[in-house]
């Protein structure tokens, strides 16, 4: 799948994501719908992409998360498709359309009534910038979203009002971290509009090493404006990443190996893993990749294993309900991985 590709500055970028809010006109915010109202939302937004004549209709499918296992929804939040708050969710009459290859979605309440995603694997904005937009003009061909002449698109919460858009980079910062960098780099960003979560946005923990960089500002300035100013900034984090990790392997290159190699040879020898210290690991392991270090995996195969080995993807794929027996079949999956 895409979120396991190495994209552009694929050794510190895992991934893009444009993300855009809407409300259709005329239909109260999230917190104050009604039953009915939250369906006709969920009805409205289908016949507007699966059952009509629509330009998505081909490449996107429906899902009634009403009906989905919790342990899929959850599957999906760890693949960044549905947020973990929509995946454990109780609220009745939500929807997810997902295109074929997974980079297009649109979740229908949650927060807002529509949230348009486009992601892309490594360093990509532009291109998840427009197919965004795409997305939107195709929707509004059927649907009438909140608009305000002075203030912009409406929506729930007062913080996306505007252009309603999210633009995010997950990030992979072993070096950073490793030289406490990262409470200088996350000061540095919040001052020029921009912050850093999780792995999996607010509130989560940066597993892995992985950051998500977004941007707080949605008022007062375009699409385009936001997207290239968080474009320049993450290139400089970029920059700096890449620079530390030098600086690494220059001033320690043995101590540095040996860290990687002893990641490397318990996550192959192990016969019990939980999905943080595999995490962990495996952000050694893809350091060591990128440096040329270990040369008998891919980083593409890194990728695969952060996302296979996380516990709803195991729960989905095997059922394994016990945390014992995941973090066993973990082990499993990263010897299968490396021999392959």
């Amino acid at each position: 799948m895409w979120y396991t590709e190495c994209g552009p500055m694929g050794d510190v970028v895992l991934s893009s994501r444009v993300r855009l809010a809407r409300n259709i006109k005329e239909i109260p915010f999230s917190s104050r719908m009604t039953e009915e109202q939250r369906a006709q939302v969920v009805q409205s937004c289908k016949a507007a992409v699966v059952d009509g004549n629509s330009a998505l209709k081909d490449s996107m499918k429906f899902f009634d998360l009403d009906n989905m296992e919790t342990s899929d929804k959850q599957a999906l939040a760890e693949c960044h498709i549905l947020s973990p708050q929509m995946a454990d969710g109780k609220q009745k009459h939500r929807g997810l359309l997902l295109s074929d290859d997974q980079k297009t979605s649109i979740l229908i309440n949650e927060e807002d009534h529509v949230r348009i995603q486009c992601m892309a694997a490594g360093f990509d904005l532009e291109n998840c910038l427009k197919q965004a937009e795409r997305v939107d003009d195709i929707l509004e061909e059927e649907l009438t979203f909140g608009f305000d002449e002075r203030f912009g698109y409406l929506t729930c919460c007062p913080t996306n009002v505007g252009t309603g858009l999210r633009a995010s980079v997950m990030v992979h910062l072993p070096a950073l971290v490793m030289n406490n960098g990262m409470e200088r780099i996350i000061s540095s960003l919040s001052r020029l509009g921009m912050t850093v979560r999780g792995i999996y946005g607010e509130g989560s923990k940066a597993l892995g090493n992985i950051f998500q960089i977004s941007n707080q500002v949605t008022l007062g300035v375009t699409e385009e404006e936001t997207v290239q100013k968080l474009t320049r900034l993450v290139q400089e984090v970029v920059d700096t990443e890449r620079e530390l990790r030098k600086k690494l392997f220059d001033a320690n290159k043995i101590a540095l190996q040996d860290r990687i190699m002893r990641s490397y040879g318990v996550l192959t020898n192990a016969v019990s893993l939980s999905s943080e210290e595999t995490m962990r690991m495996l952000s050694d392991v893809r350091l060591g990749v990128n440096l040329e270090i270990i040369s008998t995996l891919t980083a593409e195969q890194v990728n695969d294993m952060m996302y296979r080995i996380l516990p709803a993807n195991i729960v989905k794929h095997y059922n394994l309900q016990s945390a014992a027996d995941r973090d066993l079949k973990r082990a499993e999956i990263i010897k299968e991985i490396v021999k392959a």
